[in-house]
């Protein structure tokens, strides 16, 4: 195992700028997800760790060694001891399970019972005869990841490795995925698009955006306290309330027309000097309570309702015109008609950022 250093990576395709100073920490044994929107720029930053291209500036080390510097230094990525996961697995049609693992192995005694030894780490266990064609999306993907930890690597990277998926069958593999990196102990590397994705499987996530990390954190961290506004959305549904925050002896406050509510974190970094003022919180969907309509004082008519078993996505329009329509997500219960009218209340602290007078 050994730690990932990306310091002020840069790359350029022609004249279009696709990272512009990535710095990125992955520790040992670790699982980092790189989550950000198409074209962002995180293939490339995958790219470039495989060392599949060249850096134009800036440092990435395996360990204490460099191994591309943007200059004179460039390991080949046959030397860099990566195990790489492609998009669709990539595996070769015409080869058995057992031969696609054993493609990147050296001849020898101990071949075959590696090839078995990795095959029984990820669930297929007396599949190797059979071919690709012959596998599910699923299983396929899980002879990748074996043939990808065949060699040992020091790090495994990931390139949307469940994107091909029915969405029925990603959450498993995911999972499946997850615990044999776990169980193999590899510093592991993940881009995606999926916020979901990310913040279920890693330990730390960075968020790339105009080509640097606009957020590094762990799941919890990033999607509590989400560095803007913009981040809080792409991180998942946000209610957005206009609010005024005060401090206050006991704490700070945002007064909002949910009600007046504890603000955690504030000022938000890089907000120094802004002690009071006009501010724009965020209230999550599942901090949203549903009460009694006729003992709560904001009130509400129900717009749609989405029923999903496990829980509900509830659209609901408050009355008056001091509120936008609002997002809830319920635990359990039975899908709420629409035009039925509900009490709302808030659960727990809120993020607030400020409002400039140039907004």
């Amino acid at each position: 195992m050994k730690e990932l250093v990306a310091r002020g990576t840069c790359k350029s395709f022609g004249d279009l700028q696709v990272l512009d100073g990535v710095d990125l920490v992955v520790p040992a044994g670790s699982f980092t997800a790189i989550l950000g929107a198409s074209g962002s720029g995180k293939t490339t930053l995958l790219r470039l760790i495989a060392g599949f291209e060249r850096l134009d500036r800036g440092s990435l080390l395996l360990g204490d060694q460099v191994v591309d510097d943007g200059h004179r230094v460039f390991v080949p990525s046959e030397r860099r001891r990566i195990g790489y996961v492609p998009q669709e697995g990539a595996l070769f049609p015409h080869l058995s399970v057992g031969r696609n693992v054993a493609f990147g192995l050296h001849r020898g005694p101990n071949r075959r019972a590696r090839v078995m030894e990795l095959l029984d780490m990820v669930g297929l266990s007396g599949l190797h005869r059979r071919y690709p064609h012959q596998l599910s999306g699923g299983q396929q993907q899980r002879v990748a990841l074996a043939r990808a930890l065949a060699t040992d690597p020091e790090i495994v990277l990931l390139d949307e490795p469940f994107s091909s998926l029915d969405a029925s069958l990603r959450a498993s593999v995911r999972n499946e995925v997850h615990d044999v990196l776990r169980q193999a102990g590899t510093t592991s590397v993940m881009v995606t698009h999926d916020q979901e994705e990310a913040l279920s499987m890693a330990d730390q996530v960075a968020v790339l955006r105009n080509g640097v990390v606009a957020q590094l954190g762990t799941p919890a961290g990033l999607y509590r306290h989400p560095r803007d506004l913009a981040l809080a959305r792409f991180l998942g549904e946000a209610n957005v309330l206009d609010a005024r925050v005060r401090v206050l002896g006991q704490g700070v406050v945002a007064e909002t027309p949910l009600g007046a509510l504890p603000v955690e974190g504030w000022p938000p970094s890089g907000a120094l000097g802004c002690p009071d003022g006009r501010a724009r919180v965020l209230v999550r969907p599942e901090q949203l309570v549903v009460g009694d309509a006729s003992s709560s004082p904001v009130v509400a008519r129900v717009e749609s309702s989405e029923y999903y078993g496990h829980d509900t996505v509830v659209r609901v329009r408050p009355e008056g015109d001091r509120l936008p329509e609002l997002v809830v997500r319920m635990t359990g219960g039975s899908p709420l008609e629409a035009g039925h009218r509900i009490g709302l209340a808030v659960r727990g602290p809120v993020v607030a950022w400020p409002v400039t007078d140039l907004e």
